[in-house]
């Protein structure tokens, strides 16, 4: 230990916890009086920047800065960067370059012009918080804290390169009965999506559940944890952590979560065999981002959309009209289906809200032409 290193200070994570052994392909070439480092927070205009070295913070370089051209072109967190070993201005290193992405979660901004908000790059997870339904007798709509709109985190995770996992936390304040009913309920919903979206019920009050949660931020994986305010994501962070490192608040007197995270952040867990965790603000709705999210073709991301709702993509190629948007056209598989009783009418309507939401021009099927 350096002198004068403060001993409560938890351990520096290697490059293994951090990820970077997971990356495919060669290790890319670092000009001399450089390194590597993951972005851990991201401020305006500076880095939070951690290695097997330490912590630095860091600005990106004016070059990189003025060649930037849209928002995919800056650092966020859980990117790996380039960055010089020495400090040069305002006492922070130089971000040189941002390495390539292997998946990138991403959101429409909030406001009338769509543009893209990143929220987390290279995460392998992306681990949806809600809660289960407070009464036995709650309705269905309301059986998840999350509402209606855990379909748009799975697309936003199958459509960026990330597994999507559902976190029932909090179990420990419902029955066994009320917490299975929801289990079912969202299963449900999810429909063909159900298969490949593990749930997992937890309690960070007395570590339910935390074993299985915490093993996906093994082996330097990277865990993001998304969900709205009060759903105890930084509860979460804390405990498989081992020690508060993201501030937590009780919820407010009615019941509403508050917004105790303000930033997002990359929480090292697990010890060396370990991985990483994101904790993100509390985001109410994260309306995925419908265009180009510029990933590698070794990235290997399928259409979000398509593995969300793969029962409607299936019967949307039996429609008459390649662009059939599932209202109001005739011959349409779709609607027929919910009129048959074969698909939910929640499923159809979810589904169209969230093209509307991502303003994507096309629907499914549009690859074919009419018959």
């Amino acid at each position: 230990m350096s002198e004068g290193a403060d001993p409560s200070a938890p351990p520096i994570p290697g490059v293994a916890q951090l990820g970077w052994l997971r990356r495919p392909g060669p290790a890319p070439q670092i000009p001399p009086g450089h390194s590597v480092s993951r972005v851990a927070v991201e401020h305006r205009g500076a880095y939070e920047l951690v290695d097997d070295s330490g912590e630095a913070t860091g600005a990106l370089d004016a070059g990189v800065r003025h060649a930037a051209q849209t928002p995919f072109d800056y650092p966020t967190v859980g990117d790996w960067v380039v960055r010089s070993l020495e400090a040069r201005h305002n006492r922070r290193v130089v971000i040189t370059d941002v390495l390539e992405r292997t998946s990138l979660l991403c959101r429409r901004a909030a406001g009338p012009r769509a543009r893209p908000q990143l929220v987390a790059a290279n995460a392998d997870v992306l681990a949806v918080v809600t809660t289960p339904a407070p009464t036995s007798d709650a309705p269905a709509s309301e059986t998840a804290g999350i509402g209606h709109r855990i379909e748009w985190y799975l697309t936003a995770a199958f459509g960026g390169g990330a597994q999507p996992v559902i976190v029932l936390n909090k179990v420990d304040t419902v029955s066994s009965d009320e917490c299975d009913k929801t289990v079912d309920v969202l299963r449900q919903r999810l429909g063909a999506a159900a298969a490949d979206v593990p749930i997992l019920a937890t309690s960070a009050l007395d570590g339910r559940g935390l074993d299985r949660l915490g093993a996906l931020a093994s082996d330097g994986a990277t865990v993001a944890l998304s969900g709205p305010s009060g759903v105890g994501k930084s509860s979460l962070a804390n405990r498989l952590a081992g020690a508060e490192v993201v501030p937590v608040a009780p919820l407010s007197p009615d019941g509403r979560g508050r917004h105790t995270t303000v930033r997002r952040q990359l929480v090292p867990v697990g010890g060396p065999r370990g991985g990483t965790l994101v904790d993100t603000p509390g985001l109410q709705d994260l309306i995925p981002w419908g265009g180009d999210l510029q990933l590698p073709p070794a990235a290997r991301t399928v259409d979000g959309l398509v593995a969300a709702f793969g029962e409607i993509a299936t019967l949307a190629q039996s429609c008459r009209f390649a662009d059939c948007a599932h209202t109001a056209e005739p011959d349409c598989a779709v609607t027929a289906a919910v009129a048959a009783g074969e698909l939910p009418t929640e499923r159809l309507s979810t589904y169209l809200e969230l093209v509307a939401d991502m303003e994507i021009p096309e629907t499914f099927g549009s690859e074919r032409a009419p018959r």
